[in-house]
Formats: C-alpha cells, structure tokens, sequence
C-alpha cells in the first residue's frame, strides 16, 4: 500500500492544500492520502501567534473541504494528541497500523531546507520519502488577516469552507 502523509496547520484549509492534495493522488499512484491538521506546529511554538480558528472548528473545516475527493481520509490523531505534533510520532503510528506501507509525506516546497530541524529527521527519512509540492497563492495567514478585517476570502478557499467561517466568525 502507498499511503500519502499530508500534515499542517490548515488554519485554515484552503484552495491550495485541496489542489495539493489532488495532485499528489494522482501523481504519486497514492492508495490513500490522510490529511492530518496539527495540534500545535513544532515550528510556530512561543511565536506568540494566536490561533484563530479554535481545533474543532478547524478539523470541521479540513472535513468538509476534503469532503467526497476519492482517497482522502480526514484524520485526527493529532489534535487528539493535543500537544506539540511531531511528523516522527504521527509516522511510527501510521506504519504500526499499516505494517509494510510505503509512505510518503507532502510537504511544501518551502519546507525542504529545514527538514533536517524536524524531530528525529535522520529516523524519519529512514521511514518515509518526502514529496515537496510549490507554494500555492493561497496563505492561511492572509486568509486569517482578511477574516480580522471582515474582507471576503471566497478566491482563496472553497465555497463550503467560506461559507462556514462566514457563519462562524458571526457568532463570534
């Protein structure tokens, strides 16, 4: 089985993770892709950044976004963890329950030169191969700053997903 790894913030989702995630399904002959949101990004700890979007409501997201692409399973494990969410841990895990998997892990094109900080890399690349994709237009930063400022973020996420932050940040 050649089953795709595909982790993040998603905060929020956004256009350019279910492209990617489309292509690399077609692309790399994938069996099945987990699409994975963070608790907590190893990288943006003591950044002071605030979430926006609380985890639920983040994973809500990432479910409906995902919603009906062939292959792809919303999972987790992560934000059940609830602490610092390390690519090593989530792939020990995965292959436990897939004994003889291939996996492979997406990742931004912008993401390759420091993988050699992540979390016991040298084990890691032993376990897995990664797959870097280009940096989409879309941002969750921009995405998080037009919500603050109430600016529509309909060209940069999926009509579901704007829809349902429109409704949300309304209740706020």
């Amino acid at each position: 089985m050649r089953l795709g790894l595909f982790g993040g913030s998603f905060n929020p989702v956004h256009s350019g993770h279910v492209g990617i995630a489309e292509r690399a399904i077609a692309e790399l002959g994938l069996d099945r892709l987990l699409v994975i949101p963070a608790a907590v990004s190893p990288f943006k700890v003591g950044e002071g950044q605030v979430a926006v979007l609380e985890p639920e409501f983040r994973l809500e997201l990432v479910r409906t976004a995902f919603a009906g692409i062939d292959k792809v399973c919303v999972d987790d494990r992560e934000l059940k963890r609830g602490s610092v969410s390390y690519a090593i841990d989530t792939v020990r895990e995965v292959l436990s329950e897939n004994p003889g998997a291939e996996i492979v892990f997406l990742i931004g094109e912008d993401s390759v030169e420091g993988l050699p900080r992540w979390k016991d890399y040298e084990e890691l690349k032993k376990l897995c191969t990664f797959k870097s994709f280009p940096r989409t237009r879309e941002s969750s930063t921009e995405i998080r700053r037009r919500i603050s400022a109430g600016e529509s973020i309909d060209d940069l996420v999926p009509a579901a997903v704007s829809r349902m932050i429109a409704q949300h940040t309304s209740k706020v």
